[in-house]
Parts: C-alpha cells; structure tokens; sequence
C-alpha cells in the first residue's frame, strides 16, 4: 500500500536534504495580497499577516498598503534608542504597527485612530498578536476643545473634512498633537486625511522629533496648505524629501480626483 506523506513532513525532509547538501530548500514567497484588488469593494475579510490573522474593511486600499509599507518600507527608519518610541496618528487597521513591531520589538508605540469602527479592528489586530508597549487611543487628532465630526467611509478614508460618500458620521473626542509628543519621540507617523496642516503648525513640541513621515492631502475647491506645512517643517529644522502619492499626470488639461482628493503627498522629514 502506498503511504502518504503529511506535507509538515515534507518540510522536515527537505529541511534535513538541505542541510546535507542534497537540496536547495527554498522557503515559500511572501504573500502579495494581489487578489484582493479583484475582490469587490468595502467586503470585509481576514486576511494573514506575517504569520497572524488580520482584519480588514476593504481589500483593495489594504493591498496598496501592504506594498507601501512592507515591499516599500516607507515608515523606515534609524534610532539609536533602545527602546525606541514611535506615535502612530491615524493607524488604520495597526498594519504600519506590525511594521513598527517588526522592525523594532521593543518599540514603545502609542498608535491613535479616530473612525470608531475602524478602530474595533485595529484592536482586534493587535489583540492577536503578543505585543508589549502598544497603547490604542480612539480619538481625532485636533486642536479643537470640543469633539469633532467624523466621517466614516467604509475603508481606510475616512476624515475630518466633509465627505460626500461619507457611510455613517460620528462624534470623535479630540486629541492634539502636543499631547502625544510631549516627551522625546523617535518617529512620528501621520496619515489623518487632511487634519496633518492644522496638527503641525499647531505643535510647539516639535523639538520632540527628529523624523517624521506626514502625508499631505489637498482637496478640490479648498486652500492648499502645503506652503505653511513645509515653512513649518523648515522652521523647527527638519529637512524634507516628497513624494507623490496622487496627482493628475496633466492637471493644466486633464482633473483627477480621488475621493474629492486633487493632490496625495508623502512627504519625509529629518533633523
């Protein structure tokens, strides 16, 4: 009779080949998340993330993010602090903190997100995982004193700024930026929507980071703001590097819009 051979113990024996010189063991690819552009939009799925169960609301924007942050690597960067501490604004679904966690396991990270339902599967995410150090604030990063209206989009859009394809709005607790960096911080992350000018030029603890990543969103029919936000970048010493992450390939002749979006910046900054 034929026997059959588990596949965990197919692994074993090529592992044992290899080390024998017999067979190259290669171990298997990691993932690309491709699929989820093909699959229908705000479908909520679970998807596995370096080795661990992962929620998502909308498969399409997470696979961009995945490339983004992991192939990518644009949340990279140096310290010489051990521990290092990071603050996340506008985590999303904690993916930038599985980075973080990669990259540095001891990091000490205090991760904020203001969409409420968003904010349900970020804890589910990191709750799967064996972390220390990561706090989780469900608040908008503000400088108001009162609480702020946010609207919900269904995935990983969703801001402070009126939105016409807005699924649900909510009343979020503020939170200023200062508050989070009153203390040194090695790296700071922002990814709010079109709160990050207001959040900036409003900081007096910027002496606090030496780098920082923000990503700069400019709406149709509304001032820009990039000029204050790069005069205060230069201001408090930082030097800054820019990306595109979406704009018309024309815009004298042809308009793009993104979610009410005309132009997506990534923008890096360093003392």
């Amino acid at each position: 009779m034929r026997e059959v051979i588990s596949e965990g113990m197919k692994q074993i024996i090529k592992r044992i080949l290899n080390q024998l010189g017999l067979v190259v063991y290669r171990p298997a690819p990691p993932p690309t998340f491709w699929e989820l552009t093909e699959k229908p939009r705000y479908e909520p799925q679970t998807v596995t993330l370096l080795g661990h169960p992962f929620k998502i609301a909308d498969g399409m924007p997470f696979y961009y993010n995945y490339k983004e942050i992991f192939e990518g690597e644009i949340y990279r960067f140096n310290t010489l602090s051990n521990p290092p501490r990071i603050v996340d604004c506008g985590a999303n679904y904690g993916a930038s903190i599985v980075y973080f966690k990669s990259l540095y396991p001891d990091a000490h990270i205090t991760a904020v997100e203001a969409d409420p339902k968003i904010f349900k599967i970020l804890e589910w995410n990191i709750g799967q995982r064996n972390y220390q150090d990561v706090k989780l604030i469900q608040k908008a990063i503000s400088e108001s004193d009162k609480s702020v209206t946010f609207h919900h989009e269904g995935s990983c859009a969703g801001r402070i700024q009126a939105l016409e394809t807005s699924k649900e709005v909510f009343q979020v607790e503020p939170l200023s930026l200062d508050e989070l960096i009153r203390e040194p911080v090695d790296f700071l992350k922002m990814d709010i929507e079109g709160s990050e000018t207001e959040a900036i030029c409003s900081a007096e603890n910027l002496d606090n980071v030496p780098q920082l990543f923000v990503e700069y969103h400019s709406f149709k029919g509304m001032e820009q703001s990039l000029g204050a936000l790069l005069e205060k970048l230069t201001s408090c010493g930082f030097r800054y590097y820019i990306h595109s992450h979406f704009c018309s390939p024309r815009p004298f002749t042809e308009e793009a819009l993104q979610l009410g979006l005309d132009l997506q910046l990534n923008i890096f900054a360093k003392k």
